[in-house]
């Protein structure tokens, strides 16, 4: 089996043994580091392919904007993310946190970002955005509170418009609230999950997701159920994500890690943000945040679902849905607003972009009509299935 509370990595039927693995006691760990990746995944992998992120692209890639990764660092020299990792800073050394060896935050990045290839079915949500890493610890399941403070702090101060938080605290020091209003003061999101790498089954909260301005995200398996289903919930929800049977990246190499790793399924939701702050830059990040939830393919029964929020999270949706609230008009609940899908006129882009969007939109209005949108998100909740993995 392969664990949810750990970046246990499985290629090919097996263990991929250059994944990381923590030794020794906690005092004394000596951290192994990520194996470049050989194999290739070349079927689309089941999370993008439920999210259809490239419906949205005639649109957006999100190309206008940063999203730092509050991790373990991001590999610049992972060839999916070439050209797209800025220096960043590594917050233990003041280093540059561009290279990963735990490879956390590289794999977290890649589902957010990584930019299609030949040969590969792996494409990140927001392909076009830009990242800013930001280590925080060697180890994913070891992390200092204050040190996530301090990175949470420098995503924001170094241009990051959405923060990524792939880790978590136990406890949330005065240092940990005051980065968090940092962020919501300058209008950036915080992104950060209820089911992190580290955290136990106690039910002891987990921070920053359980600070109020921070979009908390649960995941979810290819069925549609929980990932920590059975647990207690750390913290309560507002969107859910893919989290288990994942395809990313390793630091090094050309292939694909296939994974089920805690804490990774943020980059879903924060890919999806990059792609409406691009699209409709005018919004705030409160407001990216209640159209995400808006838009979100939502669970049967009253809202927000204790353990997936409003719903698993709609890249398309999120990017094209009007909603009444932003025309003036009255502000009804998520769970009672039925969803339309339009597509309206970009803010302020390019002549360039306005014909691409015309375009896309006379060529494919059929398809992004409210009636088939809504028909495949029931059925992307009623039959999700894992793709099926060519090895080479």
């Amino acid at each position: 089996m392969v664990g949810t509370r750990a970046l246990a990595a499985v290629v090919a039927g097996g263990v991929l043994t250059g994944m990381p693995v923590v030794t020794g006691t906690p005092a004394r760990a000596a951290v192994r580091c990520a194996a470049p990746a050989k194999t290739v995944v070349r079927a689309e992998p089941w999370a993008q392919r439920a999210m259809a992120p490239e419906r949205a692209w005639v649109l957006t890639r999100g190309g206008g904007l940063v999203v730092g990764v509050v991790d373990t660092g991001v590999s610049a020299a992972a060839p999916a993310l070439a050209g797209s990792v800025l220096p960043g800073r590594d917050v233990t050394t003041n280093r540059a946190a561009n290279v990963d060896c735990r490879g956390h935050g590289t794999f977290l990045a890649g589902l957010l970002a990584a930019r299609p290839t030949a040969g590969s079915g792996l494409a990140g949500i927001a392909p076009g955005a830009r990242i800013l890493p930001i280590g925080v610890a060697r180890d994913e399941q070891q992390v200092d509170p204050g040190r996530l403070a301090t990175g949470i702090r420098a995503a924001v101060d170094g241009g990051a418009r959405i923060v990524a938080v792939g880790v978590a605290t136990a406890t949330a020091p005065a240092a940990l609230r005051a980065a968090v209003r940092h962020a919501t003061g300058h209008d950036v999101l915080v992104v950060a999950s209820t089911d992190p790498p580290g955290m136990t089954s106690s039910g002891a909260p987990s921070y920053p997701a359980a600070l109020p301005g921070v979009l908390a995200v649960a995941s979810i398996q290819s069925d549609g159920r929980p990932v920590s289903s059975g647990q207690a919930a750390t913290a309560a929800p507002a969107l859910a994500a893919p989290g288990a049977g994942l395809v990313s990246i390793a630091p090094r190499g050309n292939g694909n890690v296939v994974a089920s790793g805690s804490g990774v399924a943020v980059a879903f939701v924060a890919g999806a943000a990059a792609l409406v702050r691009d699209y409709r830059p005018s919004l705030k990040a409160a407001q990216v945040a209640h159209r995400l939830e808006a838009t979100a393919d939502h669970p049967t029964g009253r809202l927000p679902d204790p353990a997936l929020g409003y719903g698993m999270v709609d890249p398309v949706a999120a990017v094209t849905t009007a909603l009444p609230e932003e025309s003036g008009e009255s502000t009804p609940k998520p769970q009672d607003r039925p969803v339309e899908i339009v597509l309206p006129a970009p803010e302020n882009r390019r002549s360039a972009h306005l014909a691409l969007i015309t375009s896309a939109a006379v060529t494919g209005c059929a398809a992004l009509g409210g009636l088939a949108v809504a028909t495949i998100r029931r059925g992307r909740r009623r039959g999700w299935r894992p793709a099926t993995t060519d090895k080479t």
